[in-house]
């Protein structure tokens, strides 16, 4: 009998512990996807493209990817790396597992297209597009002019163009240091504006940016609530590097808080082809003209309505046979 008792006791012990952890489980059922490394990032319950805003949030879940980078000179060693932009932001924000390096821009006026063409090599090779098989596309470099100006980021958002309008950092170092930056964003035309309202938000340079090996997916953060241009909300995709990568072709297969302004045959509605090259233009107003960025692609111009916005994208390498075609490689645009 003394047998039987203890059988029950510990059957009945089993049974509440197991109905115990349903309970738990059933008010807690992320609780195994929260169980990553200590180190790692806090893994979405969603697609990445799937992220919902509420009005009294704009948190971004990330993706855990613990991605590394071998030999790669440049990924984050200290806390001392300097952002370049949105200094009030703590640079640990930006350097978390499974980010992709975002390298500063740089001075190109005067360079030769041969010094460019290496300094890319060197860039993708040191990127996660790394292939032996890499050169950089004569239809996205092939037209740049040897040893002259290139337009300056701060003529174009802040005091216009003009003779000097090629001082200091060059606009299309943001592409080309960037690789992984398939799709940016750009103006639709050159920034005036006192001074004292010129803000390095306005470079538009992404401040994160993650990629997920499982979803195929790269993410990019644009902090661009606090832009300060003539054109509000507006802005214009830019596909240059996912041209020269051998991705030409996109769909915004989801947006939010986004509206493309041509209602017929934009990115959103029909699959696109990127234009995108640098070549010597006159826009500038220095004296010989400028390497700078083309064309303006109208199907690619857009509005956000509020912030947080997102556009996701699928791309690909040849032309699909329609939009439902799983992409080459998914890609996510955060907006706050």
């Amino acid at each position: 009998m003394n047998n039987t008792e203890n059988q029950f006791k510990k059957f009945l012990i089993i049974i509440v512990l197991a109905t115990a952890a349903i309970i738990y489980l059933m008010v807690k059922p992320d609780f195994f996807n929260n169980m990553n490394s200590k180190h790692g990032l806090k893994l979405s319950s969603k697609k990445p493209w799937q992220e919902k805003f509420t009005e009294d949030s704009d948190e971004i879940d990330d993706v855990d990817i613990q991605l590394t980078y071998k030999e790669n000179q440049f990924k984050k060693e200290d806390k001392n790396f300097e952002l370049g932009f949105n200094d009030d932001i703590e640079n640990d924000d930006f350097w978390v597992t499974g980010s992709v390096p975002i390298n500063p821009m740089s001075d190109l006026n005067y360079k030769t297209k041969e010094d460019i063409y290496e300094r890319r090599v060197f860039l993708v090779e040191n990127s996660m597009f790394k292939s032996k098989k890499y050169k950089p596309s004569d239809e996205v470099f092939g037209q740049i002019a040897d040893k002259k100006p290139w337009l300056g980021i701060d003529a174009l958002t802040c005091y216009g163009k003009g003779p000097n309008a090629n001082k200091g950092l060059s606009e299309e170092s943001r592409y080309i240091n960037n690789p992984t930056m398939l799709i940016g964003l750009d103006r639709v035309s050159f920034d005036e504006k006192p001074k004292s309202m010129c803000s390095m938000i306005d470079y538009l340079m992404p401040a994160k940016i993650n990629y997920s090996k499982d979803e195929n997916t790269i993410k990019v953060v644009f902090e661009v609530s606090g832009y300060k241009g003539d054109l509000d909300t507006e802005f214009l995709l830019k596909g240059l590097n996912a041209r020269d990568l051998g991705f030409k072709y996109a769909f915004a297969d989801k947006t939010e808080n986004v509206v493309f302004l041509q209602q017929d045959g934009n990115i959103s509605t029909k699959i696109q082809e990127f234009k995108d090259f640098i070549h010597l233009g006159t826009a500038c107003g220095v004296s010989g003209g400028c390497n700078n960025g083309s064309p303006f692609q109208k199907e690619l111009n857009y509005t956000v309505m509020k912030y947080p916005a997102l556009i996701h994208f699928k791309l690909w390498e040849k032309y699909p046979k329609n939009k439902d075609i799983k992409a080459d490689i998914n890609y996510l645009i955060v907006l706050k």
